[in-house]
């Protein structure tokens, strides 16, 4: 797992470069994922691993209006808290969060889960699971690699991701490895509602409804 200076360092230069690199190349996606979210403009609604906030940003400006985003990273928040105060915003370890139970309507996870080993990963959907009310919602974008991505947006994937490098390079490979999201969703917890595919069938937007225990 990667130390907590070198994690630090990577997110500082990771915060950097997001933005102009990836702003343009992620709106359709984001605004994707605002259409379907848009019957839920009163939902209580979390960004977990927020980054610089775009998302939520995009959500508020078009009326949203319970918006919470939370990351680890100083330097992503420090651009997420920059021109809209009405987001409530957090600095803590998504895995471990100190909210309580059922608290959300929607959590959100967005290109968060690639990026981590499988431990954090399966941390993350089990954090998210606790913190979403009764029946409510989990929407998940991330990498898809199957019969249905085409090979230029997998060649396209592999280079971005590569560019990235280190350990979040190696994450990515074995998430793809691995399956993907299939692997990592348990169906007695949660139920695919809907699943939409983007960027020449590389992205998913995934929403999820949970499944109570009892």
């Amino acid at each position: 797992m990667m130390g907590r200076n070198k994690m630090k360092s990577h997110y500082n230069f990771m915060a950097k470069m997001y933005d102009p690199i990836f702003y343009l190349a992620l709106k359709s996606i984001r605004i994707a994922v605002m259409n379907e979210l848009l019957k839920f403009k009163d939902e209580i609604i979390l960004d977990l691993c927020c980054g610089t906030g775009n998302q939520v940003k995009l959500l508020s400006k078009n009326g949203f209006r319970n918006l919470s985003c939370l990351d680890i990273s100083d330097s992503m928040l420090e651009i997420a808290k920059r021109g809209d105060s009405s987001i409530k915003i957090y600095k803590e370890d998504a895995a471990k969060t100190n909210f309580d139970n059922a608290l959300f309507d929607i959590v959100m996870l967005s290109f968060a889960i690639h990026e981590k080993d499988r431990n954090t990963q399966q941390a993350l959907i089990t954090e998210a699971y606790r913190i979403i009310k009764k029946d409510g919602l989990m929407l998940v974008v991330d990498y898809v690699f199957d019969n249905e991505t085409t090979k230029f947006g997998q060649i396209l994937v592999r280079l971005i991701e590569g560019i990235a490098g280190g350990e979040h390079n190696r994450n990515f490979k074995n998430y793809i490895q691995n399956k993907g999201l299939s692997s990592l969703i348990k169906k007695d917890k949660f139920k695919l509602v809907k699943c939409n595919r983007m960027s020449s069938g590389t992205v998913t937007i995934s929403i999820y409804q949970k499944i109570p225990l009892f």
